[in-house]
């Protein structure tokens, strides 16, 4: 794509655009658009209102992990020294050679951080945005990686910083007239002026180039409390309808209606009681999905408690070091793959990976300047067939466990515990048609049992004599009297031993 030259006037630009009057606010002289990137910050709770579309329909089920591009699948897992350079040399071949695996741990969206060629020392900031990175491969490279996600039902978001640039970009000699001022800088960039019909016209093409002739699935919007402009992104999701490709927005930091918010939090504490602190509030058929952040890249800043394990020089981090899961079965089965939110996390969460820091000096240990040591999906074996099949029980009932609110009913199951548990059993249910029934265990040292009280009446199951109710962690099938269910006993083993943490059981009509 060559839009490093464009010539477009902005009475072209006007005419070709799909903008009208509604969209715009027209101003005197050279402000076009009554709009900039250096607008102040909205980060309160009321979530940017509907674009021309909604989600694709893809987002009920996506799974989506965050991928630190250079540090995912380096050359060498050992010795950080082999590799082609401290940033990390991870190719848009080599993310393409873990598909495979992914796909097999339930993963189906992966966002890339980021696509077009960016910083080293950031993985965020732009140099170009027609280009990918040219140290990780070529553009035939990228669309051969998400052909191939596309072949097998996943799909392929990236990161946007698309306000502006890197103090080093060439575009900024290229095209001086593009940008505001240098004195006024945001998150250490050069800002687009938005009031520049050029440089509009560069930020809404390019953005639905990726999309429509490349491949890419949506965009990650970085900083979306103040870079988010409804006109710039309305235009780039209806040309790419308008070319039969629906696209999934996240800004950061703020939802988008229809959408969801994306990735830049410190992840959720752990939910102990997910019917009444699940973020269910609002959701609507129009509005059914919000994000649960297990881990992103913000992870590991100053204010978090653990660095990277081997930046650590006194010890006192554990291997996983700010990875929020480290092998907990309640929290990535309870309190995230059967929960009715979309679980958004870093790709070493499903297999337990060591937190490691890669080996610059002018990086802190946030999790978006870490690599992977992938011979950890073998030494956390335990861990990864417990997982696995976690996402198995989840992809073989879409019915129940998906990423819609609106659609499967939440609520508490009643029960007793021994010994006493602060953890409170939920069922996600479809009226009279069928149940799943999550329990969950915390504790790393006790083994607890729990006596339900499942609610069959509030579930307009109670009009049955018998119930079939299948155990999936055993795999078996029994048919069960009604009234049995109402004092039905199930052991959970202590949370990251094999197999312990979380059971599920789907209850149906014979």
């Amino acid at each position: 794509m060559n839009l490093n030259k464009t010539s477009i006037s902005r009475r072209q630009f006007i005419k070709g655009s799909a903008y009208s009057c509604a969209a715009c606010v027209f101003l005197s002289g050279s402000d076009l658009w009554a709009e900039s990137f250096m607008d102040p910050a909205n980060f309160g709770p009321t979530p940017y209102p509907a674009l021309p579309y909604p989600a694709p329909d893809w987002l009920r089920h996506a799974v989506i992990i965050e991928v630190p591009t250079r540090g995912f699948n380096v050359s060498d897992y050992k010795n950080p020294k082999n590799w082609k350079s401290p940033y990390g040399d991870t190719t848009y071949k080599s993310i393409a050679a873990r598909l495979d695996f992914l796909q097999d741990m339930g993963i189906n969206v992966l966002c890339l951080y980021s696509v077009y060629n960016c910083t080293p020392t950031t993985k965020l900031y732009a140099l170009r945005y027609t280009e990918p990175n040219p140290d990780m491969g070529t553009m035939a490279d990228v669309r051969d990686l998400i052909q191939q996600a596309h072949a097998r039902g996943m799909h392929v978001l990236s990161n946007t910083n698309h306000y502006g640039v890197a103090r080093n970009s060439p575009l900024l000699a290229e095209h001086p007239d593009w940008f505001l001022p240098p004195s006024q800088l945001r998150a250490h960039q050069r800002l687009f002026d938005l009031n520049h019909a050029e440089a509009r016209a560069y930020i809404i093409d390019t953005h639905v180039w990726w999309c429509t002739e490349v491949g890419l699935d949506g965009w990650r919007i970085d900083c979306g409390a103040w870079s988010f402009k409804k006109s710039v992104w309305s235009e780039i999701m209806t040309r790419c309808a308008n070319k039969g490709k629906r696209i999934l927005l996240t800004p950061e930091d703020k939802r988008l209606v229809g959408h969801i918010q994306g990735s830049g939090l410190h992840g959720y504490a752990p939910i102990l009681d997910l019917a009444n602190h699940c973020p269910l509030t609002g959701a609507t058929e129009n509005d059914p999905y919000r994000c649960k952040e297990i881990s992103g890249h913000n992870v590991g800043e100053p204010k978090d408690e653990c660095s990277a394990y081997n930046s650590n020089s006194g010890g006192s981090c554990g291997r996983e070091g700010c990875y929020r899961v480290k092998g907990s079965r309640f929290i990535y089965g309870h309190n995230s793959m059967f929960a009715p939110m979309v679980p958004w996390m870093l790709p070493g969460e499903v297999f337990n990976a060591t937190h490691l820091a890669l080996p610059v000096t002018d990086y802190n240990a946030k999790m978006l300047h870490s690599w992977l040591d992938w011979t950890d999906v073998e030494s956390q074996k335990a861990v990864v067939d417990d997982f696995r099949k976690i996402n198995k029980i989840r992809a073989a009932h879409p019915d129940i466990f998906h990423n819609n609110m609106y659609e499967t009913r939440l609520i508490n199951v009643p029960c007793t515990s021994t010994p006493a548990s602060p953890v409170k059993p939920y069922a996600r249910y479809i009226s009279g048609r069928k149940a799943g029934i999550v329990i969950g265990n915390n504790s790393t040292t006790e083994d607890v049992t729990f006596k339900l009280e499942i609610p069959l009446t509030a579930m307009r199951m109670d009009g049955l004599n018998e119930l079939k109710v299948t155990d999936c962690w055993a795999s078996t099938t029994t048919r069960v009297a009604s009234n049995a269910l109402h004092h039905h006993s199930i052991l959970v083993p202590r949370d990251k031993a094999a197999g312990g943490g979380v059971r599920v059981l789907i209850i149906e009509p014979t």
